[in-house]
């Protein structure tokens, strides 16, 4: 995403949840309240959801005397790969409140809680804003993000609004940030909205008629105690927001001016007052992001019951997990997907699960160190026509290179040879069995495809995705598509590999049009739009690049070297050096150099650099800068050569060829030791890139011979269909 700076290193966004509230009329600390049907609490499914739309950071503002509570229960996040820091919110500040007022026990207010925060936020780089006891959905943290990475020309904060009639409690009044937007949609000014009640009766004229006013409204009054009645339908904040840093001492500026006009020991300074203030001055652009239905809070005690009944229906139909941190300790049945208004069908006798390849544009050997990759669906897919067995059999012929076979899913599953490509298979279903779902049903059918088999373009990782979805369509079982990709990364190693989870994460939720940038620990996939024009050309090495073959050891290998440098340099992440500053970067990679022996040396630098490599290609994706994006992956691929050894001549040979006939840049995708390389050109320049290629590549060596080279495309995820 892009930085706040320009020119500076580009930031995944930093969630900041206010949690410092006392929580006066629930009648006890709400924020972490049981809600969820594990009892997660309403922070938590932030965190889950916001990790999801591809934030990366999360700083909790609470309040000194609970600290200590929220470090009990949240501190275990860490563990799953959750960056989380928290900050106090003290009536006392070292530079604007050095000592508080006499009579002052009442928090400052959500304007000043993340002031309270600004010391634990990164120096450049977009962050969101949230209130600890709502729920606002993925879907508006996907927003957020996605405007936040790419904002219109001079906005520089957004809300996200909901109806407000939707965000009333039936058990007593709330305060709502009601939004009046300017023709562009942007904030013209927010009004503080206090005690916001929904009108029973519309009010009516004196001789009985219904008056102009009579639609559904909401009464209440503001700060200064003036009554107010708006459109029930109308817009309102919900103390969602997205803003860059600039915002910090705007927001300093306007808390001097606060207590400069002697505010009383209950006024707040409130955030949504402060950016109404910017906006009408014409100093901060706030921008609205409607979100529609799906928001839920804890007003009251009487709002937990309607709240927890919301998040069990979500969780039944498949949008989140039974459990949002801890996978369980036994396996449990998976989730069945939602009953429909009608009888349930039985499951269909026949179906056709298809499965893309991919291609990584960047970011190799990274997935299995937990760094961010970003790679495509291809157009190119993986295809399996089958039919549902009464019988937990699996049943399934290729192509004339893959002979039938068939296995027992009541039964052990026992690998095929080492090499056959019924291992795939096998994987996908004893992934499925491990994690609890029950498979009274079989399949029988023919896989076929289009995606070049051991080329590097996770033809494997394909069959692995569609076997599964054609076993869960069997069993009319779903499992939500995050847990499934994390589910089958784990089963693929089955087949021998150590591979990370970005093959079948890529499969499952590709997106046409996109890339994908795809975190890891926990697992989250953030679309990309891919810009008009470019173009991806495919180039096979003519060496195969089998995962269950020779690439096999030597993969394996240097997983292994990687977790033994991370180990002896005494770094608990990959992320400390991938998003550190450039002078601790430069510090980071000598130290390393001292301490390391040369291989080691070697694979460190190549994660480290391409980690950070990563984080630049998405900006210059999203900015449309070919020029920057040919420029890493040149480096990826001398990297790659280099300190990762695992290129080959002909890749480099590959490379050459394609950058010589006006590739912006070309590099090997997929782990190497055989396979693809890719090279990022105009579509106006594709067809001389693959000419130079058939010319001073493949005819000395005889033609093509059945190796892929092809443009590329971002194509859609895998389907499932009767």
């Amino acid at each position: 995403m892009k930085s706040a700076e320009p020119g500076g290193r580009p930031e995944r966004p930093t969630l900041v949840i206010l949690a410092a509230g006392r929580s006066t009329r629930f009648g006890r600390a709400k924020q972490l309240e049981p809600v969820g049907p594990d009892g997660a609490s309403l922070l938590e499914y932030a965190v889950y959801d916001a990790l999801r739309a591809g934030f990366g950071r999360f700083v909790l503002v609470v309040r000194e005397s609970q600290r200590h509570e929220f470090e009990a229960r949240l501190g275990p996040l860490r563990t799953t790969g959750v960056a989380l820091s928290f900050a106090c919110q003290r009536l006392a500040h070292a530079d604007l409140v050095p000592l508080p007022p006499p009579g002052r026990v009442r928090p400052w207010g959500t304007g000043f809680a993340v002031l309270a925060a600004a010391a634990a936020l990164p120096h450049r780089g977009p962050f969101a804003v949230c209130n600890a006891d709502d729920f606002y959905g993925r879907a508006a943290y996907e927003s957020l993000a996605r405007s936040l990475a790419a904002p219109p020309p001079g906005v520089r904060a957004f809300t996200v609004t909901y109806p407000l009639a939707d965000t009333l409690s039936a058990f007593g009044g709330v305060s709502r940030g009601l939004c009046e937007a300017t023709p562009d949609g942007t904030l013209l000014r927010m009004t503080e909205g206090l005690d916001l009640r929904l009108e029973r009766e519309a009010p009516r004229t004196g001789s009985g008629a219904e008056s102009a006013a009579a639609r559904p409204a909401v009464a209440g009054r503001t700060p200064a105690g003036t009554p107010i009645r708006v459109d029930a339908d109308s817009q309102a904040c919900m103390g969602l927001w997205g803003f860059f840093p600039e915002i910090l001492p705007l927001l300093a500026e306007r808390f001097r001016a606060f207590l400069a006009a002697s505010p009383g020991v209950d006024d707040e300074f409130y955030l949504s007052e402060v950016v109404s203030h910017l906006a009408a001055a014409g100093r901060a652009r706030c921008g609205l992001l409607r979100a529609g239905q799906g928001w839920m809070g804890l007003t009251f005690p009487g709002d937990r019951a309607g709240a927890s009944a919301s998040l069990r229906q979500l969780t039944e139909a498949g949008a989140y997990p039974a459990d949002l941190w801890t996978p369980p300790v036994r396996p449990e049945p998976a989730r069945r997907a939602p009953a429909p208004s009608v009888s349930p069908p039985r499951a269909p006798p026949r179906g056709t699960a298809i499965a893309p390849g991919r291609i990584n544009l960047i970011g190799e050997h990274l997935d299995y160190n937990g760094l961010s990759v970003l790679p495509m669906a291809l157009d190119r897919h993986v295809r399996l026509d089958f039919e549902v067995l009464r019988q937990p059999t699996v049943e399934l012929e290729g192509d004339a290179d893959h002979g039938p076979f068939a296995f027992r899913l009541d039964r052990p599953i026992e690998p095929a040879p080492q090499g056959h490509w019924s291992n795939y298979v096998r994987a996908a279903a004893r992934g499925l069995l491990d994690h609890g779902v029950e498979l009274k049903r079989g399949i029988g059918g023919k896989v076929a495809g289009t995606v070049p088999v051991a080329e590097g373009l996770s033809s494997s990782s394909a069959l692995v995705v569609a076997t599964a979805l054609a076993l869960l369509h069997a069993n009319e079982t779903h499992v939500e598509v995050l847990e499934l990709a994390a589910l089958l990364a784990r089963a693929e190693r089955y087949a021998g590999l150590q591979g990370g989870g970005m093959d079948q994460a890529a499969s499952l939720c590709g997106a046409k049009g996109h890339a994908l940038r795809i975190d890891f620990r926990p697992l989250r996939v953030t679309p990309v739009p891919v810009p008009e024009g470019w173009r991806w050309v495919v180039a096979s090495s003519l060496a195969r690049a089998e995962k269950t073959g020779a690439a096999r050891e030597p993969y394996n290998e240097r997983r292994a070297q990687c977790a033994e440098a991370l180990k002896r340099l005494g770094r608990a992440s990959w992320l400390e050096a991938v998003e550190a500053d450039e002078a601790e970067f430069v510090s980071i990679l000598a130290g390393a150099r001292r301490s390391l022996p040369r291989t080691l040396w070697r694979r460190f630098r190549h994660v480290a650099t391409e980690g950070r490599r990563v984080i630049e290609a998405e900006a210059a994706l999203r900015r449309e800068d070919m020029a920057a994006f040919g420029r890493l992956m040149n480096a990826s691929h001398a990297s790659l050569r280099d300190d990762f050894g695992v290129s080959t001549e002909t890749l480099d040979e590959i490379v050459e060829v394609a950058r010589d006939a006006g590739a912006a840049g070309a590099r090997l995708t997929g782990a190497g030791f055989g396979g693809c390389a890719i090279a990022l050109c105009r579509e106006s320049r594709a067809k001389g890139v693959m000419a130079a290629l058939r010319e001073r590549f493949y005819e000395p060596r005889g033609g093509a011979g059945g190796g892929a080279l092809f443009v590329a495309a971002a194509s859609d995820g895998a389907t499932v269909t009767s």
